[in-house]
């Protein structure tokens, strides 16, 4: 990741407000770390990429022990 120096940390931003918000944050500049349990954040980290941002994604329960 480049450093621009704005990052912004989402969970749950393969879908709905999570993602909504990833995006949000991607329109005003900052990279992204973004997390989510489903595989849908592989096509998430795909989509905020086209907005111009660098984005690096986790697929991970951060409910669960281990994550």
């Amino acid at each position: 990741m480049d450093n621009t120096g704005k990052l912004a940390v989402i969970t749950g931003a393969s879908s709905g407000i999570g993602y909504e918000l990833a995006a949000q944050f991607a329109q005003n500049g900052f990279d992204l770390f973004i997390v989510a349990e489903d595989e849908g954040i592989t096509q998430a980290a795909e989509d905020l990429r086209q907005l111009g941002t660098n984005v690096q994604a986790v697929q991970q329960d951060l409910a669960s022990h281990d994550g």
